[in-house]
């Protein structure tokens, strides 16, 4: 058993909230991610397809119909998590290769490969997918600021002012 010393992710996570803003890892700052995610387009897939690896097969272990499925599914997934906000801080990282290794772990895990399934965790964990990776990644989601502006700017109804609030009170008769 290890024996002193700090252990990878060990202690609270980072918390942009925190009273305390004179540790030195706090200079490098938070980065806020959209909340409505990445815009645009996922881009060109960046891994070999199941159908090429297939080819370097010989003819009795092949399976075509199943290499297809697998190209399938991994661009359903592929298309689908580069939309999240997390997939803008990959792009600017050029993590292309990187979250295409954790999409075809995810595709594996969901074949029921459970190497791939603990994989797809361990990649989840360095890619921001999970809260505590976010923390430790001082990424945080943010809304549109601009459409926060917008609807902050737009006028506050009308109230009544104090005097329209003063009734006239009369008193009773002869006193």
């Amino acid at each position: 058993m290890p024996r002193g010393g700090a252990r990878v992710n060990s202690g609270p996570p980072p918390d942009a909230k925190a009273l305390r803003r004179d540790r030195p890892a706090d200079k490098e700052g938070w980065i806020s991610l959209p909340s409505e995610g990445r815009k645009g387009n996922a881009p060109a897939w960046p891994l070999s397809k199941w159908r090429d690896l297939e080819k370097a097969k010989t003819p009795e272990e092949r399976d075509d119909a199943a290499a297809k499925i697998l190209d399938a599914r991994e661009l359903v997934i592929w298309r689908q998590i580069w939309k999240t906000p997390q997939a803008a801080q990959w792009e600017k990282l050029g993590w292309k290769h990187d979250v295409g290794l954790y999409v075809r772990m995810m595709v594996g895990a969901e074949q029921g490969n459970m190497r791939a399934a603990s994989e797809a965790r361990q990649w989840s964990d360095r890619l921001g997918l999970t809260q505590m990776a976010m923390l430790r990644n001082r990424w945080r989601i943010v809304e549109d600021e601009v459409g926060a502006k917008r609807s902050a700017a737009a006028p506050a109804p009308a109230r009544p002012s104090s005097r329209d609030r003063l009734h006239v009170v009369r008193s009773g008769t002869g006193h």
